[in-house]
């Protein structure tokens, strides 16, 4: 089979296309944010209309072809991002979702609307429309919006027994954390905190699977009852992995606080919370913030489970 005679041709084109604008987010300045709404909403849609736009014109004899192509392509072009190491599992979760959904509706509605059209060449042009998109977008402003996930939990225990280790975390054995999909796709889980004092400043290193390291300081703390840290990335020792680089080096989030606060119930209980305050500054802080929300609420919520199981008195 020719390739270029082939109605395949086009997803091999769209996954091409895919790979030159990702790469020119990396290394070109032309682009300044892989977080926005064109490269998360608008290339996906292109990608999966180049399927239609470079294939023979049989395929507008089945819609199922109008639908799927495009959804083949965006996986295909996902597994080319892992590949090549451009993104990581968690990257092209985030990415990938929106993609697959825009990309099979707009097969569809492509399609249907270019199919008498097939030999205008004018059609083409839509490849270059992030080009003219991503400039522009740059020149709307981003928005700063502060954002909380807490989760609380009830342990067994007094608070004089449960603050030093909010301070000082005791190693977590895998019996005792129960790891869940994000840890399947990569997201580390927590293993241990190590805590000291350097000229009269407390400080803590946080320790997680897969050598991440996160270096923290304490900001505030009131003894058997609260305790803020936040984190110094400077310090910290950060994975080569997409995630790593783009969310937590990124100017689009940033954590801000940290704090477990303590609260008696009775003499045999007390109820345990786990804070996080951040920050999004991005066009797209409602996506953002969903993501975010959803990997912080499931780490906070596994860690103090495992807190639990360490500090529930028998």
């Amino acid at each position: 089979m020719n390739l270029l005679k082939s109605e395949y041709i086009g997803i091999f084109l769209g996954v091409l296309y895919g790979l030159f604008i990702r790469f020119c987010t990396d290394f070109s300045s032309y682009v300044e944010n892989i977080f926005s709404v064109t490269f998360i909403f608008i290339v996906p849609a292109i990608i999966g209309v180049i399927p239609i736009l470079f294939s023979q014109t049989n395929i507008y004899k089945s819609r199922k072809k109008m639908f799927f192509y495009p959804i083949l392509t965006i996986i295909v072009y996902q597994f080319a991002l892992l590949f090549t190491r451009l993104e990581d599992v968690v990257c092209v979760l985030i990415v990938g979702l929106p993609s697959i959904i825009i990309a099979g509706i707009l097969g569809l509605i492509v399609g249907t609307i270019v199919k008498n059209r097939i030999n205008s060449k004018k059609l083409y042009s839509i490849i270059l429309l992030p080009l003219l998109l991503f400039p522009l977008e740059n020149l709307l402003p981003e928005k700063e919006e502060t954002f909380n996930v807490k989760t609380s939990i009830v342990i067994n225990n007094q608070p004089e027994v449960i603050f030093p280790n909010l301070i000082n975390v005791p190693t977590i054995t895998e019996s005792e954390y129960e790891n869940g999909f994000y840890q399947l796709i990569g997201i580390p889980r927590p293993l241990k905190s190590i805590a000291f004092k350097e000229n009269n400043q407390h400080f803590r290193i946080g320790k997680f699977t897969d050598k991440l390291e996160l270096y923290e300081y304490v900001t505030a703390i009131d003894q058997n009852k609260f305790v803020n840290f936040k984190i110094d990335l400077e310090k910290s020792i950060l994975r080569d992995k997409p995630t790593d680089q783009h969310v937590l080096k990124g100017d689009y989030f940033k954590f801000e606080n940290i704090n477990y606060t303590i609260t008696t119930i009775n003499s045999k209980q007390s109820r345990l919370t786990l804070s996080c305050d951040y920050k999004l500054i991005s066009r797209l802080n409602w996506y953002g913030d969903f993501w975010a929300r959803s990997i912080i609420k499931d780490f906070e919520t596994r860690l103090l489970k495992s807190l639990k199981l360490k500090l529930d008195s028998n």
